[in-house]
């Protein structure tokens, strides 16, 4: 499921208190720079921190600035410094794609959930996707949550 109405329900408490420091620093405008974000403010979340860089090619491109560690230990790869579309779940990829495009068009936060098999076992994953830029939205930080699948 994505949503990208700004009521949409954030089930974890961390995606809340992410959400809650973005809106904080947006002091007014639809969304705060990467100037504003300071890393020691988000030491609860950081482990599981996506910062991806938005290009400005003939068409948005997406590349990972940061991936967290916890998020890499999940998956099993590290995709620092790679483009979405080079994500090994091409489904995935595709997926995400859309919704970050939706971020850049709508400026306003949008939430991904997603049941999958990682490894062995299935987990519920959540992606609170935050607009961050000047002028234009030109990073996207997003917080990634994973729990085992409940039946």
């Amino acid at each position: 499921m994505v949503s990208d109405s700004p009521d949409f329900t954030l089930d974890t408490p961390v995606l809340r208190q992410l959400h809650a420091y973005w809106a904080d620093k947006c002091a007014g405008r639809p969304y705060p720079s990467r100037d504003d974000i300071d890393p020691l403010g988000l030491k609860f979340i950081l482990g599981n921190l996506l910062l991806i860089e938005v290009g400005d090619e003939p068409e948005p491109r997406f590349r990972y600035r940061l991936f967290g560690s916890e998020i890499a230990r999940q998956q099993g790869f590290d995709m620092t410094g790679k483009y979405t579309d080079q994500h090994p779940w091409p489904d995935f990829a595709a997926r995400a794609r859309e919704v970050y495009l939706g971020v850049l068009q709508t400026t306003r936060p949008s939430l991904i959930r997603r049941r999958g098999l990682i490894g062995e076992q299935v987990f519920d994953h959540q992606s609170l996707i935050l607009p961050l830029g000047n002028d234009r939205i030109d990073m996207l930080l997003v917080g990634v949550v994973f729990s085992p699948a409940t039946p």
